[in-house]
């Protein structure tokens, strides 16, 4: 069983990396194709009644260790400079006043349609608002640049 484990998490990793350099290729994050890869491999293991652990209990800590590698990656490409200080107000800005509109129409929704408490409701509406970082950095790779 185990080496079954080490072997699917190789196979996982090579495919990984296979999907990070075809991502420069077709010009869909690798991200999204990882996403793909684990719900057909679901679909596959749920018809072949392949018995798949359950890791709801390490889920969250493998989702904050990953979202943390993801900030740290791009927090090594800043380069903070008294000039550049606009800019990241107005792209701050530009970020921020979406998120808050689109989470404060969805969590209305939430409220007016389900019956749930506008606080629940507004933190259940926070993750459909944000894109995520790695989805969305890599597809600003593809922006052609402003001169």
């Amino acid at each position: 069983m185990t080496i079954t484990i080490i072997i699917a998490l190789a196979i996982l990793l090579l495919l990984a990396y296979v999907f990070d350099i075809s991502a420069s290729k077709t010009k869909i994050p690798s991200v999204v194709l990882l996403l793909l890869l684990g719900f057909i491999v679901k679909q596959i293991s749920t018809s072949l009644d392949i018995y798949i652990p359950d890791l709801n209990p390490i889920l969250p800590i493998i989702g904050t260790v990953g979202l943390i590698l993801i900030v740290l990656e791009g927090a090594l490409e800043l380069d903070i400079d008294k000039e550049k200080l606009p800019l990241i107000l107005k792209s701050s800005m530009v970020a921020l006043i979406p998120l808050l509109f689109i989470s404060t129409f969805i969590s209305l929704y939430l409220k007016y349609s389900s019956a749930v408490p506008l606080k629940i409701a507004f933190a259940n509406a926070i993750p459909f608002a944000i894109i995520s970082s790695a989805i969305a950095i890599p597809s600003a790779i593809n922006l052609l640049k402003a001169e």
